[in-house]
């Protein structure tokens, strides 16, 4: 087998270990109507349980960059990340009020701080080894994942399955993945991955560029985490077109990720990561002042493409200016990214009571308006 060969099944191990989990989180994040209803979950409840799953992923992103991967090497990081996320999906199926719930996030927070940066890592290396632009297709599975599991969501409840059943068997996916993790890994021996470092500050322009990350996980979590809830709560719509805006959100993800390279070599990196999300948030928020819940899922569909690309262009940024190692690098970006996705949707489990979730969502488009603008300022300079 090639060498070429070899970090291209790495890349797709890393896919696998990133769409398993966001399939889980699709189904969950469409479910979670029916389980706010069943559990009485206060909208704090909702917002403690994304705080603690984002809190445990930004601690252990650290410790796997540093030290678990250089020590047990990229695939058994992964393997580990895939079992402890399979008792998520058993814990969260059987919780029975607010706080086995909330308790829920714990594993799926640590999960994910094993394999976000370690497939980040590996799809950087893979990059660098085939001159493939990679990073936007890693995150298309994120995308992929989540739609799928929106759709299987949107069939479970049409068949009526019962939620925690179907929350809970999921689990089995999780040993499916580990399987195809041993078979597609990185062998050790290809690992160029630094060894264990110590915990320090991450150079300024690392830092910047996180600050960018951490901006989009904080507003467009938002709509990826609440648009079922905001429509069925505020638009007053069935469950079933509640389900059907998270899958408008992970549709246009999907398809603007998939698109992603091409985009890049038919324009540039500042145009398909910032000019096109400006279009979109523009248009996403007179949709949102049109206020028509068919409108809104074009709206969330438009935006969702044009923002897709936002995230892994950053990432791509950031990994060609460091002079840290890949792994420490990565480290940093998803701990500074998940730190937004801790703050936003957790701030939204407070104010939606007061403000609504639609104020939420409009306060978005601004933000994400800013965040645009000001990652053109800092790339005006790069290609």
């Amino acid at each position: 087998m090639t060498d070429q060969k070899i970090y291209i099944n790495a890349f797709i191990s890393a896919c696998i270990s990133i769409f398993i989990p966001l399939f889980v989180w699709g189904n969950i994040i469409a479910f979670l109507p029916w389980l706010a209803n069943k559990l009485n979950l206060l909208d704090s409840s909702l917002g403690f349980f994304f705080m603690f799953y984002a809190m445990m992923q930004i601690i252990v992103s650290q410790i796997s960059g540093r030290l678990i991967i250089p020590k047990i090497g990229s695939k058994k990081t992964q393997a580990l990340g895939m079992l402890i996320f399979s008792t998520h999906t058993i814990f969260l199926g059987l919780a029975y009020n607010n706080f086995t719930f909330i308790l829920s996030a714990l594993p799926a927070g640590i999960a994910l701080g094993l394999m976000f940066p370690t497939c980040t890592a590996i799809t950087g290396l893979a990059e660098e080894k085939t001159n493939k632009i990679l990073q936007p297709l890693f995150t298309s599975f994120i995308s992929i994942g989540f739609l799928f599991g929106a759709l299987s969501s949107g069939i479970f409840q049409y068949f009526e399955f019962y939620p925690p059943f179907v929350i809970s068997s999921l689990s089995l996916l999780a040993f499916i993945g580990i399987i195809l993790i041993f078979y597609y890994g990185l062998p050790t021996n290809y690992e160029n991955f630094e060894k264990t470092e110590r915990f320090r500050f991450p150079e300024k322009k690392i830092m910047l560029f996180g600050l960018y990350g951490f901006i989009f996980m904080a507003t467009v979590g938002i709509i990826g985490d609440w648009s079922a809830l905001w429509f069925s709560r505020d638009l007053k719509t069935s469950a079933l077109l509640a389900s059907l805006a998270v899958t408008a959100w992970g549709s246009g993800e999907s398809i603007g990720r998939l698109m992603g390279g091409k985009l890049i070599t038919l324009t540039n990196q500042r145009f398909a990561g910032a000019y096109l999300g400006i279009i979109g948030c523009v248009v996403f928020f007179i949709c949102i002042l049109i206020y028509n819940p068919y409108v809104i899922l074009f709206g969330i569909l438009f935006f969702a493409f044009c923002s897709a690309n936002f995230y892994p262009i950053v990432i791509r940024y950031a990994l060609s200016q460091t002079s840290e190692s890949i792994n420490t690098t990565a480290s940093n970006l998803v701990t500074m990214c998940m730190a937004g996705f801790l703050i936003g949707p957790a701030i939204v489990g407070y104010s939606a009571s007061t403000l609504g979730l639609t104020f939420n969502v409009q306060i978005l488009c601004v933000i994400w308006l800013c965040n645009s603008i000001a990652l053109l300022f800092t790339t005006r300079h790069l290609r």
